[in-house]
């Protein structure tokens, strides 16, 4: 069981490059997150409190000049933002770099420097640079980088500590036959506390064993990912069980939880993102956690200002376009269907109607250029893309965010987990407004299987390399592909 490996079929989609895989056991789970997301409180704190120090002891004490705190307090949110970018873009808030024994004192360094140039350079640009003097900016920065420094070294001594008494865990479930999850079990129970074997389910094909207690089969194991139960899945059947391998992979894949194989399958094409050791055991990656808990609260942020915003901005528009479709045909302004969102979760989409029909079932017929069934006002609305709007409602319901994949109606994301293996990896971050797809010229009517195997490539290319940049720029390059495709 030490050295397997693992084949499943995906056709040609998108590999993570080998320098975002996790570097160890630490790199995705949900107390170690926490950490690093608590770290990085810590560490915006420590440059505020940095400004605050400078100004007592530079300018009252030193100088011996009272001037009122607001000035020299008004920066220093600014520089924590931009010191966490920084240290972000750095790798310095991800988990596997903060379970590490060596302080990473240059990057710190470097991101602490050139977060200040900015800062100078913003200053200068709106022409209050004048208001500070040098040695207050010096003294900030040099108790910046003695806070920063400090607070990293007892924050990486904290999470090192409650690791080795096992008060950090990877919390692993397995899923699979008997036999093989006895051999999985022993392999990573030697790695120690840190990795925890917290739960065992059984294939409904595979014999009991009675020195093996059991939480249940599959759905069960479902359930208890939603309830985020677990960091990673281990899923290890007999080779020759391929069926039940595939849709166990089929069915588990789809959820924002780390998902390790360890069976040996030749004769697939595979999607293999990586090797992943634990204790002993070797396994393959197939899914990875697409999003760490401080890139989840960083995305959400940036989600919910803008969605407000719009809404707030928007708002008169919103009204001009009711009082439209109203005036133009019979029935609701809003359009609402169920889809799909994270974690298979469904949830009702709002959009302005601009049809005459409002279906929501099993038979769904595909929007297409020229359709009989758009309004005047619709038509209109589905050209410039102004019937997407209302999905900022969903956005602020946590639903939604900006960007992601596009969610498809109930009926066809049915359709097309049957055509596409492992179509659903789509769903484990939430849908978007607008997604890498989109701004490639993947929107619009899906006629072949290749199109929307085109845009799954897109869209799990945006989840393996997310970053809050990526979005941005998908933000800007959808102004410029608003009219294209949309019909």
């Amino acid at each position: 069981m030490a050295n397997t490996s693992v084949r499943v079929e995906l056709g040609a989609l998108p590999r993570r490059q080998l320098s975002r895989l996790p570097r160890a056991w630490a790199s995705k789970f949900s107390k170690l997150d926490t950490c690093v997301s608590v770290l990085g409180i810590f560490e915006a704190a420590a440059v505020i409190l940095a400004a605050a120090a400078a100004k007592f002891l530079y300018i009252d004490l030193f100088i011996g000049r009272l001037q009122p705190w607001w000035p020299y307090l008004a920066p220093a949110p600014l520089l924590a933002t931009t010191l966490y970018l920084f240290l972000k873009r750095a790798d310095l808030y991800d988990t596997s770099s903060v379970s590490q024994p060596a302080v990473p004192y240059g990057r710190i360094f470097g991101a602490l420097v050139t977060s200040f140039l900015l800062l100078l350079g913003i200053l200068y640009i709106l022409k209050v640079a004048d208001w500070y003097s040098r040695g207050w900016f010096l003294t900030w920065f040099a108790i910046s980088a003695l806070l920063l420094i400090t607070v990293r070294i007892v924050g990486m001594h904290y999470v090192r500590r409650m690791v080795a008494q096992g008060r950090i865990r990877q919390r692993i479930a397995m899923f699979g036959d008997p036999d093989f999850i006895t051999a999985m079990k022993a392999s990573v129970e030697i790695a120690g506390p840190a990795p925890g074997i917290e739960g065992i389910y059984l294939a409904p094909t595979s014999a009991r064993c009675e020195d093996l207690h059991s939480d249940g089969g599959l759905d069960e194991l479902k359930n208890a990912i939603e309830r985020r139960r677990y960091d990673t899945i281990i899923i290890g059947f007999p080779a020759e069980h391929i069926q039940s391998i595939k849709a166990a992979v089929n069915d588990l894949a789809s959820y924002s939880t780390e998902l390790l194989l360890c069976t040996k399958l030749e004769r697939e094409p595979h999607i293999i993102r990586g090797a992943r050791h634990i204790g002993t055991l070797r396994a393959d990656i197939v899914n990875l956690v697409p999003l760490s808990e401080s890139n989840r609260v960083l995305k959400a942020a940036l989600d919910y200002i803008l969605a407000a915003v719009g809404l707030f901005l928007l708002s008169p528009l919103f009204i001009l376009i009711a009082i439209a479709i109203k005036l133009d045909s019979p029935g609701p302004v809003f359009f609402r269907q169920r889809r799909y969102g994270q974690n298979n979760r469904i949830f009702r989409i709002y959009k302005f109607r601009t049809m005459f029909v409002t279906e929501d079932g099993q038979h769904i017929k595909q929007a297409e250029r020229n359709d009989p069934r758009v309004t005047r006002i619709g038509w209109f609305l589905r050209r410039t893309s102004l019937d997407e709007l209302p999905q900022l409602i969903n956005v602020l319901t946590g639903d939604m965010s900006i960007v992601g994949p596009r969610p498809h109606a109930l009926a066809h994301d049915q359709l097309f987990d049957q055509q596409l293996d492992l179509f659903s990896l789509r769903r484990r971050v939430r849908p978007g407004l607008t997604g890498w797809a989109q701004v490639h010229g993947f929107r619009g009517e899906t006629k072949t299987t290749l199109d929307i195997s085109k845009r799954v490539e897109h869209d799990l290319y945006y989840i393996d390399n997310w970053t809050i940049w990526l979005d941005v720029e998908i933000m800007i390059r959808t102004i410029f592909v608003l009219f294209r495709g949309a019909f």
